[in-house]
């Protein structure tokens, strides 16, 4: 169908004002029903690079989507979009240039004089950068031409329960080397109390009478509240809200490292969640609070994935030809309990 300039850009607000309200429906269905807050948060550990919005955008579009990209990306990479595949509907940030021709009138830098264009330049008129959205189209690497074989060089298929050991020392390291929060394994004397993060001291305890696997488990929430909720913000945001935001990037990091999420977490997650509805959260707060996790567990991938393991994950390189499947490793309890 084809459009004038002023309909294309009615056209095009309109989808933007639907995504965004799809987005908003979306959480709102939350309230009724944490199991699928839970979905989509497991689901954002393969979409972190996307807002929480866009995840849940390609989570209703394609549920399983593995890893997305746009026409143009895959080209640059050498693969092309498979012939009838359509693809998902996103909403990807713009920023747009403003110059100020007057005291408070300010005008698009596009749309600006050629005189306007080298005032700005110059430093005479002012500018600033405003943050729009576009509609944009992402595909799953399923539907483009990439053989599987290739699938682990792009993205990151799993980790072994061997390699938990290291992922765990990895972490620590980061907690200590860049947040200054140290890392102590102690005894408690008690298998209830499995971890705490200390805001006054900075300091992550755990138990140190748990397998490996555990121990990341544990860290992995304790973690969350180290670069979440330090001491300077310790005060200002709400326990419900710390413990939420906790959560979320613990089982986002659970399914990056193939632990399977304990009853007791989402049971932990899901009364938070619920105690933030009761004190009048609304879908886009918690939306942001979860974009602020996401944000967390970004910067922690990022560490991760310049951190090659030494642990050989053979589960990983018969992959490479079969089915993708998520790694399952024996059932783990327990919940990390915080200050």
């Amino acid at each position: 169908m084809a459009y004038n300039k002023q309909e294309y850009a009615q056209h095009t607000d309109a989808q933007r004002r639907e995504l965004n309200q799809i987005v908003l429906n979306t959480a709102q269905t939350f309230r009724d029903s944490p199991e699928k807050l839970i979905e989509a948060i497991e689901f954002q550990s393969k979409f972190y690079k996307y807002s929480f919005g866009n995840s849940i955008l390609i989570q209703l579009q394609n549920p399983d989507a593995e890893f997305c990209n746009s026409f143009k990306a895959y080209k640059d990479m050498g693969y092309s979009i498979l012939k009838g595949e359509h693809g998902m509907k996103i909403l990807v940030p713009v920023y747009k240039n403003f110059i100020e021709i007057e005291p408070d009138r300010w005008l698009p830098l596009s749309d600006a004089t050629n005189k306007q264009k080298a005032d700005y330049k110059n430093g005479i008129l002012n500018g600033r950068k405003k943050l729009f959205f576009k509609v944009g189209t992402v595909f799953d690497i399923k539907q483009t031409n990439c053989p599987k074989s290739d699938y682990p060089q792009i993205f990151d298929l799993g980790y072994s329960s061997e390699q938990h050991r290291e992922l765990f020392e990895i972490l620590k390291s980061f907690s200590e080397n860049e947040l200054g929060c140290s890392v102590f394994e102690d005894d408690f004397g008690s298998v209830q109390l499995r971890g705490l993060y200390d805001t006054k001291a900075n300091e992550i305890h755990l138990s140190s009478m748990f397998d490996d696997t555990t121990k990341l488990s544990i860290l992995s929430h304790e973690l969350g509240h180290a670069m979440l909720h330090s001491n300077g913000e310790s005060g200002i945001v709400p326990t419900s809200q710390k413990e939420f935001e906790a959560d979320a990037v613990s089982i986002m990091l659970h399914k990056r490292f193939g632990i399977e999420i304990s009853e007791s977490r989402k049971s932990h997650i899901a009364d938070h969640y619920q105690k933030l509805l009761k004190d009048g959260y609304t879908s886009e707060q918690i939306i942001n609070s979860l974009n602020h996790s996401n944000e967390a567990y970004r910067r922690v991938i990022s560490v991760i994935e310049s951190e090659p393991l030494t642990q050989v994950n053979e589960q990983i390189q018969s992959q490479q030809t079969e089915q993708i499947l998520p790694n399952q490793i024996p059932n783990m309890s327990g919940m990390a309990i915080s200050m």
